[in-house]
């Protein structure tokens, strides 16, 4: 190969490059926020921090999940069930929960389905497909009175079993399809949620108790935890939605609803912190924005 045709390899490689990072980026440059006090659902532009589609929902109805789903659709819980809407807000479907209970849960796993979870007597986790179809039940009982108190956002692990993550007892439940009680992790506050991470180990959102951290769950090790004052740039109120991110940090929603004013002091709705542990990226805006408790990638 003759310096003509190698320095136009090289650029045609350096170009190729350069607009698969751009694609990359571009995939994780809008966000679906939601929130449980909040009137909307939201898809934002994270460099201009501007609204570029909103779905209305009553702020009563306590939506502490939002999902983009590959196929570009919008799923979310409310507490009365889980939809799932097109962007131009047709209902594909609602699956209700049943009287007295509270829906939580809903959240697209890896191999595509969706997993749904409602608060009671029983409590109720449902593996559903995109179409709406349930292709699995399982009922477990919390042994807490109030479904209110019970959990926001199940997950499910690499065993095949289910992460409840309890507010009133203070611990994550590990739980079998079949609905057995495999253990019991203490980790104290209000936990709200789990989220895996490629090592194996967990984010745990500690929500009242104003910190979220890295644990082993197999070892039930806590490989870094971040309380309310030490990460610079935010405080803490309640931690809810986690989310990581694919550059190797993590989305933290710090819903307000136990706190005050957002716009004073440091305490921004919505972090992304870098695989180094500094904040990056923040929403501080509670004029515009609502009380944000979960967020989503739009794929």
């Amino acid at each position: 190969m003759d310096l003509t045709h190698l320095i136009s390899a090289v650029a045609a490689v350096a170009v190729l490059g350069l607009f698969s990072c751009c694609q990359g980026k571009k995939a994780h440059d809008k966000l679906l926020l939601g929130g449980s006090g909040w009137n909307k659902l939201v898809i934002l532009d994270k460099n201009t921090k501007k609204i570029e589609w909103e779905h209305p929902i009553e702020s009563d109805q306590e939506c502490n999940s939002v999902a983009a789903t590959p196929q570009g659709n919008i799923l979310y819980s409310y507490k009365g069930g889980a939809k799932l809407i097109t962007r131009d807000h047709k209902e594909l479907w609602n699956i209700p929960a049943p009287d007295g209970c509270e829906m939580q849960t809903a959240f697209v796993m890896d191999e595509g389905n969706y997993l749904l979870a409602w608060c009671g007597h029983p409590a109720t986790i449902l593996e559903v497909t995109p179409e709406g179809k349930i292709l699995s039940k399982t009922e477990y009982e919390t042994g807490i009175d109030n479904p209110h108190a019970q959990f926001r956002q199940v997950r499910k692990n690499k065993h095949d079993n289910y992460l409840i993550p309890l507010f009133e007892t203070g611990d994550i439940r590990e739980v079998t399809p079949k609905g057995d009680l495999i253990r019991i992790i203490k980790i104290g506050g209000t936990p709200f949620t789990t989220a895996e991470l490629p090592n194996g180990n967990h984010l745990i959102a500690g929500g009242d108790g104003h910190y979220y951290m890295e644990m082993n769950l197999d070892t039930e090790q806590v490989i870094r935890k971040i309380n309310a004052d030490d990460m610079e740039g935010v405080s803490f109120y309640f931690v809810a939605g986690l989310l990581p991110t694919p550059e190797g940090g993590e989305y933290v929603c710090n819903w307000q609803g136990h706190g005050t004013d957002a716009n004073a002091g440091k305490h921004p709705q919505l972090i992304e912190v870098n695989k180094e542990g500094k904040i990056i990226w923040s929403l501080n805006d509670n004029e515009k924005f609502g009380m944000i408790s979960s967020v989503s990638l739009i794929r």
